[in-house]
Order: C-alpha cells, then sequence, then structure tokens
C-alpha cells in the first residue's frame, strides 16, 4: 500500500512506526504541492491532503482520501463524488480549540476587552461605569450545527452556567457520530441542550438566544441561513459568533445589524472572499472583533489529526466504516 501525504507537517519516526503497525511494508511519501493534478498517481492507494487531483484517472489505485480540513465545501462539484473513493474529513480535531476561540471571544465581548485595551494606548483612565461587564450565568446561547465543535462549545458555555439550545439538521438524530481526538470533552449523547429546534424553526430558536454561535459547515442549504430577517428576529443587545464558513451569515445584513444597534456584538472569523481585502466593509463595522480564519489554527495540529488519521486507517484496512465519511448529498 502507497500512502501519499501532501501536507505542509512533518511525519516523524513514530509516525511511521505507528502506520507500520497498521500496514505492515506501507510505503508513505510526504510533499506538499497546491495543484496534485501535476503528480504521478497512478500507484497511491490513500491519499492525506486538502486539495484533491480532479483528474482521478490518473489515480486509478485511490480508494480513500482524508481531508486535512473539516470542511469539504472546497469539493464541492468535484468529481471525486462520481468515483468509489471514500472520502472523510477532519471534524473534531477542531473542537477543543474552536470552541476555546467561542468562549473566549464571547466572554471579550461581554467584559468589554476590545474598549478596554484602549486603556494602555491611550493612558488615560476612563469612565468605569460606563464599561462594565455583564454576568453570563443564566443568559441562553444557542448553537447552529451540532458536530464536534458544536458539542465541545455547549459544553464550555454550559459550564459558565449558560442554557444551550441547538439548531441542526435532523434534531431528532442527537448523538455524535463523528471522531473525538479530546477524551472528556463535547456532548457525545446530546445532552446539554435544553430544546433542539430544525432550520425551519430558526426565527423562533434565535429571538430566544442572548448569543447565536454558527458552527454549521458551508453547503447549499446553509447559504445564508442567517439574513436580516434572522437578525431583526435577534434580542436586542444580542451577540453573535461566526465560525466556521463565509456566506452562512449574510455579510451585509450582519454589518447594517451591527452598525444600527441591533446586535451588540459580533465575532467573525471566516468571510466570503479569503483572504480579505483591505477594503472589506466590515473593517469600518463597529462592535466586531474580526480574526483571518484563525479560531482552528493551534499547534500540533497535526498530532491531533494524525490520531484520526491512524483510527481510520486501521478501519480502512479491516474494511470497516471509516469515522467523518463525507456525505456527497450533504456536503459534510
Amino acid at each position: 500500500m502507497k500512502i501519499l501525504f501532501n501536507m505542509p507537517f512533518e511525519l516523524t519516526a513514530e509516525h511511521r512506526a505507528a502506520v507500520a503497525q497498521i500496514v505492515s511494508g506501507a510505503e508513505l511519501v510526504v510533499m506538499s504541492v497546491t495543484d496534485l493534478d501535476t503528480v504521478e498517481g497512478s500507484d497511491v492507494d490513500v491519499l492525506v491532503t486538502e486539495p484533491v487531483p480532479r483528474d482521478l484517472a490518473r489515480w486509478p489505485k485511490l480508494r480513500w482520501v482524508q481531508l486535512l480540513s473539516a470542511g469539504s465545501n472546497h469539493l464541492r462539484g468535484h468529481p471525486v463524488w462520481g468515483t468509489s473513493i471514500a472520502v472523510t474529513n477532519a471534524s473534531g480535531t477542531h473542537a477543543v480549540p474552536i470552541a476555546q476561540y467561542i468562549t473566549v471571544t464571547w466572554l471579550m465581548m461581554m467584559h468589554r476587552m476590545p474598549e478596554l485595551m484602549a486603556y494602555k494606548a491611550t493612558r488615560t483612565w476612563p469612565n468605569r461605569a460606563a464599561l462594565a461587564g455583564r454576568v453570563v450565568r443564566g443568559m441562553t446561547a444557542g448553537i447552529i450545527g451540532y458536530g464536534g465543535i458544536g458539542r465541545e462549545s455547549a459544553r464550555q458555555l454550559q459550564a459558565l452556567g449558560m442554557r444551550i439550545l441547538c439548531l441542526k439538521r435532523d434534531p431528532s438524530d442527537r448523538v455524535h457520530h463523528g471522531g473525538n481526538p479530546f477524551p472528556g470533552t463535547g456532548d457525545p449523547d446530546g445532552t446539554i441542550p435544553a430544546a433542539w429546534y430544525a432550520p425551519d424553526q430558526i426565527g423562533e430558536f434565535v429571538a430566544q438566544c442572548d448569543l447565536v454561535v454558527v458552527t454549521v459547515p458551508s453547503t447549499p442549504a446553509t447559504e445564508d441561513l442567517i439574513g436580516a430577517a434572522e437578525l431583526a428576529r435577534m434580542k436586542a443587545g444580542a451577540r453573535l459568533i461566526l465560525i466556521s464558513r463565509g456566506g452562512i451569515v449574510n455579510e451585509t445584513a450582519l454589518a447594517d445589524a451591527l452598525r444600527s444597534g441591533q446586535l451588540a456584538g459580533a465575532a467573525v472569523d471566516c468571510f466570503v472572499q479569503e483572504p480579505t481585502t483591505s477594503d472589506h466593509p466590515f473593517f469600518d463595522v463597529p462592535n466586531l472583533i474580526m480574526t483571518p480564519h484563525m479560531s482552528g489554527v493551534f499547534t500540533d495540529y497535526w498530532p491531533v489529526l494524525f490520531t484520526l488519521f491512524a483510527e481510520n486507517l486501521s478501519r480502512f484496512t479491516s474494511s470497516s466504516s471509516l469515522l467523518n465519511a463525507v456525505d456527497a448529498k450533504r456536503g459534510y
């Protein structure tokens, strides 16, 4: 078996030994290219990568692709879906760091940290009463999308004393089916949410929330999931955090809601166009924390992902069901 790792990470001796224990004699090749259609792939059985070659006729032995990303929206319309090649994503590997990002940006907004940080820059003692923080205990957080990230976010926010609501494609399916490399985290059985909602109940859902957290994947069904109508239904003074993909929350509508004061604040980590250009309208929007798609970027990412890959490699060699298999129809 030949396994090609197309990635910017190092395959250590320990990683190689772990693979050898699963597949004796496997050939492991590491490279880092952006266009795999320039690579000779005729003898590759397994591919670990972000980009996926389009000319799959040149990869006749390929049977499984492990993505480095949790999202697979970059494969929308890709010819791989017309083949029997299995595709798995990295869902779960980002759960803890992204949930931490959600928790910290929520607390930053509630404790007025962006404004308080001006104290050092201006060297001027502020009106402290005007910058008072708020206690989040007893508030309601609504999680849109309840995969690994949504479940760990729910756990952390519940630990702050918040009531948790959940909105997902199928609210009757409450068990987590993906991988989780962080034992003891998340909400594997779906016991945390106080109530569950379907996408067609989004207006009722957002109207109850002090915080809306968007973790749902980018698919045709989630494009513009939250627009002007949904933002208008949110509580005056509510806040929103977007960490999954741009386009799920309408950028123009979000900017308008922040300018008008309908929303008290937001944190946005992903955008319709990435990298953003210097004239992106968000740069001039008040009460908005912007970060350059960093919520899931953390040190030691590859060792965490390798744990998932090794588990799936063992399953692959035994013809068992793979963790995080991407459904072509759903898009995730």
